[in-house]
């Protein structure tokens, strides 16, 4: 992020940059963390198994999500500039698979614990990527590939 005006919040933006995966994976410690100090019943039930098939769901999607940014040499770095604009599935459902996945996983723990406050982590994970990454994505893709990434926005959905 650059020290200029943020247009979603309107204040301005920190220099400080946010890594997606490293975002996911702290906030995920941390109501790991909450969730194992919080007294709450643990008991084996099916949401475990609903939380396994969730994580396992969204380590798919990012994995295919990244393996076709490298199959096609674009960086999958949210701060840099990619090569080449990917329009295949699961890129025709939605233009953020990698982040939807990441939100996925921290989804599918939270079920998998039965732990209402590891809920925190797939709501914060989303709002911060909506508001401080996607948007600076958005708009390298519209300055490099124009009329046809515009397109293709109003065709697919920012998330699902």
């Amino acid at each position: 992020m650059n020290t200029t005006e943020s247009p979603s919040l309107g204040t301005s933006a920190s220099t400080m940059k946010i890594h997606p995966p490293l975002l996911a994976a702290g906030l995920l410690l941390g109501t790991l963390i909450l969730h194992f100090i919080l007294p709450e019943n643990r008991t084996v039930a099916w949401h475990h198994v609903i939380g396994l098939l969730l994580v396992a769901a969204g380590v798919g999607i990012c994995v295919f999500a990244a393996a076709i940014f490298q199959a096609r040499d674009t960086t999958k770095n949210p701060y840099g500039e990619p090569t080449e604009f990917v329009v295949q599935r699961p890129y025709t459902f939605t233009r953020n698979p990698m982040y939807l996945g990441l939100a996925t996983i921290l989804a599918g723990f939270a079920i998998f614990f039965g732990s209402i406050v590891m809920l925190v982590a797939p709501v914060a994970f989303v709002f911060v990527i909506d508001r401080n990454i996607i948007p600076r994505e958005e708009e390298t893709m519209e300055r490099l590939y124009g009329q046809q990434y515009l397109d293709y926005k109003n065709r697919v959905r920012r998330w699902i």
